[in-house]
């Protein structure tokens, strides 16, 4: 009976020991690795479209905040030029941005605000801003304030820019792809896509330029 009980031991202890040291066949480890390759596959794209999802969300903040901050600094002197809102002014408001006037932000700048002031109705009022800011997926993403309705035949400033709203009425004014000259006050979004350095004056220098009343709908420029 021990002798035969012992023998059963052994007999099973062999088995199981050559199953644990039996290993996977080239078949076994080619299925587990297209496997992985497919999982690969999808995960990646959904990683990236993600993070460049964020990374866009944070430089529209940067410039919802940094515009926040520039018109309670308007309401001082009623105007957004460099005489009543100079670049030092800015920093010590907002420190947490590295503004730049009339200048360009890159990627290596972290926080970078560039604000540029134009002319709405009349030479030299100040009465609009322009903030750009770059983002890590090589966006540059825009905000411009006008407090006053523009004069579209006036000037470089606002006499070409011209905005598209894309909005979801399907009504012709909203889907019309031509745009109409800005003709009211306030805020419009802007988009240019893989952009080398990302400066608040472009809008005035390259034109027509579109803007949208929102970020979602913003215009690629």
């Amino acid at each position: 009976m021990l002798k035969s009980t012992l023998a059963r031991l052994r007999a099973r202890a062999t088995v199981e020991g050559e199953e644990a040291e039996a290993g996977f066949t080239l078949i076994e480890l080619m299925v587990v690795l297209l496997i992985i390759a497919i999982l690969l596959a999808i995960a990646i794209p959904t990683f990236l479209g993600v993070t460049g999802s964020a990374n866009d969300r944070a430089a529209q903040s940067n410039n919802t905040n940094a515009l926040t901050e520039v018109k309670a600094l308007y309401q001082n002197g009623q105007s957004y030029n460099t005489t009543a809102l100079p670049a030092a002014t800015l920093t010590a408001s907002a420190p947490e941005f590295a503004w730049t006037q009339s200048g360009a932000c890159t990627a290596a700048t972290v926080n970078c605000i560039s604000e540029y002031p134009v002319d709405v109705v009349a030479a030299n009022d100040g009465q609009g801003v322009i903030l750009a800011n770059y983002s890590k997926t090589g966006t540059c993403w825009y905000v411009m304030d006008l407090e006053a309705a523009p004069t579209t035949t006036f000037g470089a400033d606002t006499g070409g820019t011209i905005q598209v709203l894309s909005g979801t009425s399907g009504t012709a004014a909203q889907e019309n792809a031509a745009g109409a000259a800005l003709t009211q006050a306030g805020v419009y979004y802007s988009q240019r896509l893989k952009a080398a350095t990302c400066n608040a004056q472009n809008p005035t220098t390259t034109g027509p330029w579109k803007w949208g009343q929102t970020y979602s709908s913003a215009p690629t420029a």
